[in-house]
């Protein structure tokens, strides 16, 4: 398997993570998508100060499909600059990491 990737994204409504989510699923380029929130998020944007609630997609992945995975999300995200942030995991159980790359196929 390839190096495994915890992959998040922010978005405006528990509606658009899920429909985001199940498209990545579909595509296989995710084994696993875990919707959090609501979150309250403060940040720059066009040069002002903003808050707002979000909801964090948390999807696993590996590094042989994050490129597509990526172009995949900034198509389909609704955010003009989405967040997508890959962490590599340095450490996984063996029976997990069997699952990850199982689902992967």
């Amino acid at each position: 398997m390839d190096v495994p990737l915890l992959i998040t994204t922010t978005l405006e409504s528990r509606a658009d993570a899920e429909k985001l989510g199940t498209l990545l699923l579909r595509k296989r380029l995710v084994a696993c998508a875990q919707i959090s929130g609501p979150v309250s998020s403060s940040y720059w944007w066009q040069g002002e100060i903003v808050s707002a609630e979000e909801y964090v997609l948390t999807m696993k992945s590996d590094e042989l499909r994050y490129q597509e995975l990526e172009e995949v999300l900034r198509a389909a995200h609704p955010y003009e600059v989405p967040e997508i942030l890959a962490t590599v995991i340095a450490h996984v159980s063996e029976g997990y990491r069997q699952w990850l790359e199982k689902e992967l196929e």
